[in-house]
């Protein structure tokens, strides 16, 4: 019987040790050690083992949730100004070479866009203000739009949603 007990507390003390471990790290690193975490530019998002981590420009900690919990950071909005160019900048660098596969950046209700291949960073969009940011984020925040893309001759992959 005493066998049991300590096998039983062992496992408690390892879950434990792991949330502390987890939490330290919160706090210390503003994400989990175990985490899957999603760059929005303005704000973070990081999924760990117990909880997820948000960190968020109107707060000086990072937010913590418990796994499964409803939260979104307030996203702020900045006024860009009108869009100065929209550039593939892959197209500057001599000998540019990137990894051969479809890079997805936006999907609406009917069409999936891709790259011809990882190549997100290099596209860029840039405003009168002098900010600037990927085509992905400018699409995903609806600063610009795919006809924004075609206006500027940028060259994308377009498919239909398979149902």
């Amino acid at each position: 019987m005493k066998k049991w007990i300590k096998i039983i507390l062992g496992i408690i003390s390892i879950f434990v040790l792991s949330v502390v471990i987890d939490l330290v790290c919160i706090f210390t690193i503003n994400r989990p050690i175990f985490s899957q975490g999603e760059d929005y530019g303005t704000h973070a998002v990081y999924k760990g083992l117990f909880f997820n981590t948000y960190v968020c420009p109107e707060f000086s900690t990072p937010q913590i949730k418990v796994k499964g919990a409803k939260y979104t950071c307030a996203v702020l909005e900045y006024d860009m100004g009108s869009v100065v160019s929209i550039k593939d900048t892959t197209k500057d660098i001599k000998n540019f070479a990137c990894d051969s596969a479809l890079e997805k950046f936006y999907e609406d209700d009917m069409y999936k866009y891709s790259w011809s291949c990882i190549k997100n960073d290099y596209m860029i969009v840039e405003y009168e203000n002098g900010n600037k940011e990927t085509i992905s984020d400018a699409l995903k925040y609806g600063t610009i739009t795919i006809n924004d893309l075609d206006r500027f001759n940028i060259d994308y992959i377009k498919e239909t949603h398979i149902k």
